[in-house]
């Protein structure tokens, strides 16, 4: 599982899931080899200023195809043009480890 996390300016989160929908982020990232499901997810309108990109995958191989996929970074000025810190971008998503999941 990956965790990204969003810092963007006072009320930029549907904006950025508007960059991701124009950009087709979700799409390109769910068609990748070893993707379970990914999502942008942010609390609510309260906390418009956090969001989230949340990736399962099957492993650390498999992220990584997402990591080089050559279409990845399209969008990456449309992004940083929301944040509230520049080269928040550069920061690699948090890998981390499911411990327990439904079978």
């Amino acid at each position: 599982m990956t965790l990204f996390p969003f810092s963007l300016s006072a009320g930029a989160a549907p904006d950025l899931a508007e960059v991701f929908r124009r950009h087709r982020i979700l799409e390109m990232a769910s068609e990748v080899e070893g993707c379970r499901g990914v999502y942008l997810a942010g609390a609510d309108a309260a906390d418009a200023d956090h969001a989230y990109a949340v990736g399962l995958w099957d492993d650390e191989v498999a992220y990584q195809r997402w990591i080089d996929h050559p279409q990845r970074g399209v969008a990456t000025d449309d992004i940083q043009a929301l944040l509230r810190t520049s080269g928040e971008l550069d920061a690699p998503g948090q890998v981390l480890t499911v411990l327990h999941a439904p079978d």
